[in-house]
């Protein structure tokens, strides 16, 4: 009896050495921007992407294991029409992604920069709607520096405990206009993390620890105040066990030293996720395996009836304001060349922010560059397509020193005109801008810095002392593409739209019947490139 005795206590000793082993998963979706069908909505054509295909991969994941959490990263309540109509057309109807996102089960969500476009009030509405917090721990109150949202959150799946901290930019200031997040300060993501994680690892004592952040992966060691700080952060504050990232809306599954760190791409062409094989030996949890990859959605990949149910009302209603009739056009939009030669559809904002500010200059910046609207009958959703984000038109009050140097710091984003590919990868169509109101010529032999010749006003070289009012986006105003630091801008604007760009391009666009875009850009490329170079690229 006591040989039998001996040997059960040997078995529950050798189990309990072998420990406990749980299969976790991280599910994780980013940048939605209110993508909810698989076509992209101003050319209509299909698309692998939106919350009707991802939802469907949602539920085959949490179907193979319901040990799931779900996340978010952020900018997920503007982008779409769908958002835009929803919020001042349809505000009765709930936010349709948040709506999604409910039924789904989501269990947090990161606080996003374009979370702010349609401002705070809007935003903290939107967060009454959501049955899942709304993360962000460098989101402070200006006034009183507590936590302007929660800063984490802890999660139960099986016997585990997870700690979900979450992030945001700390550049929502040069996104949005400061009356969009009035009363709110953002703090360095690493700085805060430095204080938080220790304090949460001691006092809750998780078993694991994700980081969900609305920033990208960014540089190493990086500095203070960065916009995407994934790497800084895996260098500086120990304790993290895995990222969930968002902002930069890329595809990205990798390790960094040994952590995972996913991003699902944007829009739902992408679902991210983490897999944690976990052991439990001696009353403590560790990590045997992580492995971080993406899922994509196929063309057989089928629509989710729930999300194609819930949304049903508010697509009905964007395709009928995207559908309204707008002008009959008298000039074909293109937006092919608009970086290599002037063009009617950037002479049309041009148009637009002048009227719309009575400033003498204006700067505007590269549209999608696959935009084509044919001369004939048009719609709103044409015009939509050319500003889908929520910025506002100011006046600046630039000397003409400063107007020429916003002009080489566009010029940088060029390669010398030799090389095979014109434009530099790392800078965005969007931060390539030119100027009406002033001609000149932009000298691709030339090294940086010294690429604008001929500048000249009203037929004369332009005088660099003058002060000039020179009108852009607030995105352009508040640091967006670096424009107000590459010309040392200390000031603030001195007039701001009191409608969205985009909305005062539309009515310009309405007021005609008939479309006409009169020439009033004045600038070329030496030497002259080839259009074909561009499309070979």
């Amino acid at each position: 009896m006591r040989l039998r005795t001996l040997g059960l206590s040997l078995l529950i000793n050798l189990f309990s050495l072998q420990g406990q082993e749980i299969q976790i998963q991280i599910l994780s979706t980013t940048d939605m921007h209110g993508r909810i069908l698989p076509s992209d909505t101003y050319s209509l054509l299909p698309v692998n992407q939106g919350w009707a295909k991802i939802a469907t991969l949602i539920k085959e994941e949490r179907a193979k294991n319901p040990n799931t959490l779900l996340l978010d990263a952020g900018d997920t309540i503007q982008g779409d029409p769908v958002n835009y109509v929803r919020t001042f057309v349809s505000p009765m109807l709930p936010e349709p992604s948040i709506d999604i996102m409910n039924a789904l089960g989501y269990q947090a969500m990161a606080i996003g920069n374009h979370e702010y476009n349609f401002g705070l009030s809007n935003l903290r509405q939107v967060q009454k709607q959501a049955k899942f917090p709304f993360l962000s721990a460098n989101t402070l109150v200006e006034k009183t520096g507590r936590p302007a949202f929660d800063s984490y959150r802890l999660f139960l799946l099986g016997n585990l405990k997870i700690a979900v901290v979450g992030f945001t930019t700390p550049w929502v200031p040069k996104w949005d206009d400061p009356s969009k997040y009035q009363g709110i300060k953002f703090e360095d993501i690493v700085q805060t993390a430095k204080i938080l994680i220790p304090k949460i690892r001691t006092q809750d004592k998780p078993d694991l620890l994700i980081v969900l952040l609305h920033s990208g992966l960014g540089e190493s060691p990086g500095n203070v105040g960065d916009e995407n700080v994934v790497l800084r952060l895996i260098d500086q504050v120990s304790g993290i066990d895995g990222i969930v990232s968002g902002h930069t809306h890329q595809p990205i599954a990798q390790r960094y030293k040994n952590i995972p760190i996913i991003q699902a791409s944007a829009h739902g062409k992408a679902l991210a996720k983490i897999s944690f094989s976990m052991n439990r030996l001696s009353g403590k949890w560790s990590i045997v395996r992580s492995v971080p990859t993406l899922l994509t959605p196929t063309d057989e990949t089928p629509l989710d009836s729930q999300v194609l149910a819930l949304t049903e009302k508010i697509r009905e209603e964007t395709e009928r304001y995207l559908n309204t009739p707008a002008t009959n056009l008298m000039t074909a939009l293109d937006s092919r060349w608009s970086r290599m030669e002037p063009s009617p559809i950037i002479d049309l904002i041009h148009h637009v922010q002048l009227k719309a500010t009575g400033a003498e200059l204006s700067a505007a910046s590269c549209v999608y560059p696959k935009i084509y609207i044919p001369k004939g009958p048009t719609s709103i959703r044409q015009f939509y397509a050319i500003n889908t984000y929520e910025d506002n038109i100011v006046t600046l009050k630039l000397t003409g020193a400063q107007v020429k140097l916003w002009l080489e710091h566009s010029a940088s984003a060029y390669r010398f005109s030799y090389e095979p590919n014109l434009f530099k990868d790392e800078v965005p169509f969007y931060n390539i801008d030119f100027m009406a109101g002033v001609s000149y010529t932009m000298d691709l032999t030339r090294a940086e810095g010294d690429r604008i010749q001929s500048l000249t006003y009203q037929g004369s070289p332009i005088d660099t002392q003058r002060i000039f009012t020179v009108a852009v986006t607030t995105y352009r105003a508040y640091g967006g593409g670096g424009f107000t630091e590459a010309v040392k801008f200390k000031g603030t604007p001195i007039f701001t739209s009191s409608q969205s760009k985009r909305n005062l391009l539309l009515k310009y666009v309405l007021e005609r019947p008939n479309l006409t875009i009169p020439s009033i850009s004045s600038w070329r490329i030496i030497p002259m490139i080839d259009r074909g170079r561009l499309l070979a690229k």
